[in-house]
């Protein structure tokens, strides 16, 4: 089969035209591995099938090298990326192992490298670092090691700023219910309880009387459609008791309604 035409392409590809008008695009790589630009030929079907093999594995590591110039990944999320182009495994594991050792995949920087963004970008904890590292397939070891290397100092910092702001954010609910719900989010941010309750004991929370005040104006108009009298005060105490209020921050607010006179 003799070569009709070459035809530049982009990324260091080639058309090529065969004399029976068939076209294949190769990279510059394989043309001169197969030295087709001097001969400008190909000796037989078994060795166009190899010229065509050789060039999709040589794709395959381009792709993967293309994937990583946007940022680091591990070997997992490049084995899933290659599938899904569909390449062959033998393929794509000629690549991981070609990235391996000329360094692109690092599995220690890609740990340190993560954590690092985790700690710099969201709310996660160690715990939820490590969870997320592991099903990218990672080894535990490594990662522990790292994670060690962070000083508590770091965690207990960013969980400080985690906890005061949902304190100063908090409209609505009431120092028990607010407790609750940080210490739930917490541990779902992959904090321990230990270090959460080490914060949590040092933490100004503020008085509840803004806060239980404008609950006891909105449960009061929700109950008022059904209640009277003592009814509607045991009504209302039941509804800020289980809403996490303290019985004397209830009973003060009560009286202040009597005191007021708004027909409570």
């Amino acid at each position: 089969m003799n070569i009709k035409k070459y035809k530049k392409l982009k990324d260091n590809r080639y058309q090529i035209t065969l004399d029976n008008l068939e076209q294949i695009i190769l990279y510059d790589d394989i043309i001169l591995k197969y030295n087709l630009l001097l001969t400008k030929k190909i000796k037989n079907e078994e060795q166009l099938e190899e010229i065509k093999k050789d060039n999709d594995s040589l794709e395959c590591y381009y792709k993967a090298i293309h994937y990583l110039s946007y940022k680091m990944r591990c070997k997992k999320e490049i084995v899933n990326y290659l599938k899904k182009l569909s390449y062959s495994d033998a393929d794509i594991q000629n690549t991981i192992k070609l990235l391996e050792e000329r360094k692109y995949i690092d599995e220690e920087n890609y740990i340190k490298a993560f954590i690092n963004d985790q700690i710099l970008m969201n709310h996660n904890g160690p715990k939820k670092i490590k969870n997320k590292l592991i099903e990218k397939g990672l080894n535990k070891e490594n990662i522990e090691h790292a994670l060690n290397k962070i000083s508590l100092e770091v965690w207990k910092e960013k969980l400080e700023k985690i906890i005061k702001k949902k304190i100063m954010a908090n409209k609505k609910e009431s120092k028990n219910k607010l407790k609750e719900k940080i210490i739930t989010y917490c541990l779902g941010a992959g904090y321990s309880k230990e270090q959460i309750m080490d914060i949590l004991n040092g933490v100004e929370f503020g008085k509840d009387d803004i806060v239980i005040e404008k609950e006891a104006n909105k449960q009061l108009i929700k109950l008022k459609r059904k209640y009277t009298d003592n009814d509607l005060i045991y009504h209302l105490k039941m509804r800020l008791l289980a809403k996490g209020f303290s019985y004397e921050d209830v009973e003060n607010i009560i009286l202040k309604y009597k005191e007021n006179n708004l027909h409570i």
